[in-house]
């Protein structure tokens, strides 16, 4: 005897191998069935289907769309509906006992009910006439986001930050969507498309856990090997281990994919971190990825709403929100230039047309101002603390980085600007900065044009931390300006925008999410101390290599 499914209620019948290649009727469903041929040699056992073919007397095959563990995806013609789906055909070496085929109908029924926009619509499930297992489900005309990735690593292009969270938004969407009745377990970027007008649709929702059941079944060869179904790249630590999965191991997949699409590296390259890969990525959302990547599920976002909250939140704080200098109600009543220089300004060569960021080299001239001799100490900061009640700065109690003749770092934008602001003087802008330490001579170094060395400047890691600002004596300016090489990077008022949009539409490109800052640090390179050099990063960053000075345009001394 051999079995037979019928493809309309899956009702299984043993008939005699004399009745093969021939119609009869289902005993349950009274619904025509057509006994397959089990002696010629048949494609549908290798899930291989010819176009033309006809499933279940409703689909005709028209083409392959994709091959994977699970199965091989066919696009079709619905005859019933008169319209195009995907089929989805499942391997047959993959869903062999009855229990599991059981789990996977039911899996696939829940699957059924999520209608979402950012989901994959699953319309049913059936049987072919060989009893294989398959899917009709909507067809959406795009690519794999593993298609999508592919095509930018070859290009060498980053994904822009704008689009990736557009993506990893709309996948945690369909999360939101689908956590009330099932958890994805195989969150990949082979399970998410991408769609005309940067839409995202999430697919083959429950059906690793029909196949992961069929492996446990007890008895296996797979069961007694412990064997993990899934993909184990993505898989979250806990699914790795055999533990208890919730929708948090969703969670942690999609910090995986997102982590992707800012580095383009896979989970089996070698590790990386996103800042080694692009200095783009805002704090805020790092902080968010560092979150859904926690090891142990209670540290990582709890649900998929919150993770999106989070990820939308950090964005539009870093990338739309326009920057905003903090009030100082407290500030001195009159601007003091004890422990700055006055500089008479005047024209002088700006930027080097050798580095794109620092290009083009043109003739700026500035207006006559007063600038801090030393970057802005540990000491004066806890003047204004003490004076305003401002939070301490990061690091403020680290004793690496506190002491009273030390540059304050760990200071964002907005702490050095408040700071600013209550000295009764303002942050200097780049064209300012870079004058104080080119000057009109158009030294390649703050001191002139012999190359750094640890005599002149704190650079190349080699105290390990920011020194007093009145060490290097031999790097200050022919003026007398210290440390404008070195010992930490220092905010400038502008954005961190090509110079041609600073210059030319100072008022749009004060939408930049970024800030230009200037002089390397006690970490830098030595090309990165030069008096062009120069980096932006975003106004929140609070980094042990970030403080800053001050300047008084002379103006104000007058009114």
């Amino acid at each position: 005897m051999i079995q037979v499914i019928c493809p309309h209620c899956g009702l299984q019948i043993l008939v005699p191998p004399t009745v093969q290649g021939r119609c009869g009727i289902c005993f349950n469903c009274g619904r025509p069935l057509e006994i397959p041929d089990f002696d010629k040699p048949h494609q549908a056992n290798d899930l291989a289907f010819e176009a033309g073919r006809r499933i279940s007397a409703r689909y005709i095959i028209e083409e392959p769309l994709g091959k994977g563990g699970m199965g091989v995806v066919y696009r079709a013609h619905d005859t019933l509906v008169d319209e195009t789906v995907a089929l989805k055909f499942m391997n047959p070496h993959m869903l062999r006992t009855q229990k599991g085929q059981e789990l996977f109908i039911r899996e696939a029924q829940i699957a059924r009910r999520l209608r979402h926009e950012n989901i994959i619509a699953v319309h049913d499930v059936s049987w072919t006439n060989d009893g294989i297992l398959y899917l009709s489900m909507e067809y959406a005309q795009g690519q794999s986001m593993r298609g999508f990735l592919r095509k930018q690593r070859q290009q060498r292009r980053l994904v822009a930050v704008r689009l990736a969270v557009t993506y990893i938004r709309q996948v945690l969407a369909a999360l939101e969507n689908a956590h009330r009745m099932v958890i994805h377990r195989d969150i990949k970027p082979e399970n998410v498309m991408i769609l005309a007008s940067e839409r995202v649709k999430v697919l083959d929702f429950g059906l690793a856990k029909a196949v992961h059941e069929e492996f446990m079944h007890p008895g296996t060869t797979q069961q007694k090997n412990k064997r993990m179904v899934g993909t184990l790249a993505y898989a979250a630590p806990e699914q790795r281990k055999k533990q208890a999965v919730d929708l948090r191991a969703d969670i942690y997949a999609v910090g995986l994919l997102l982590q992707e699409l800012f580095t383009l590296r896979t989970p089996m390259d070698e590790p990386v971190t996103v800042e080694q890969v692009r200095g783009d990525v805002s704090p805020s959302l790092l902080d968010v990825l560092k979150k859904a990547l926690q090891p142990e599920k209670e540290q990582r976002w709890q649900c998929a709403a919150d993770f999106r909250n989070a990820l939308e939140e950090a964005y539009n704080r870093s990338y739309k929100k326009t920057i905003q200098t903090p009030t100082i109600t407290q500030s001195q009543n009159t601007p003091s230039t004890e422990g700055m220089l006055f500089l008479e300004g005047g024209s002088f060569l700006m930027g080097n047309n050798d580095v794109r960021e620092e290009a083009p080299e043109m003739e700026v001239s500035v207006e006559p101002f007063w600038m801090d001799i030393y970057p802005v100490t540990v000491q004066q900061y806890q003047a204004f603390l003490d004076a305003t009640g401002y939070p301490e700065p990061r690091y403020w109690r680290d004793p690496q980085y506190n002491g009273p003749n030390q540059p304050v770092v760990g200071v964002s934008w907005a702490e050095a600007s408040a700071y600013a602001q209550w000295a009764g003087k303002a942050l200097p802008t780049e064209a300012q900065w870079e004058f104080a330490a080119r000057g009109r001579e158009d030294r390649t170094y703050p001191w002139g044009d012999l190359p750094p060395d640890t005599t002149r400047s704190n650079f190349g890691d080699y105290l390990g931390m920011p020194s007093i600002v009145t060490m290097h004596d031999d790097g200050k300016t022919p003026d007398g300006i210290y440390d404008m090489a070195g010992n930490v990077l220092e905010w400038t008022a502008d954005p961190f925008v090509p110079y041609n949009k600073l210059f030319k539409d100072p008022d749009n490109a004060q939408s930049a999410p970024r800030r230009t800052v200037r002089g390397g640090c006690w970490a830098s390179l030595s090309q990165e101390l030069t008096c062009s050099a120069r980096k932006g990063l975003f106004p929140e960053s609070q980094l042990n290599t970030v403080g800053f000075r001050c300047i008084l345009p002379a103006a104000l001394l007058h009114q």
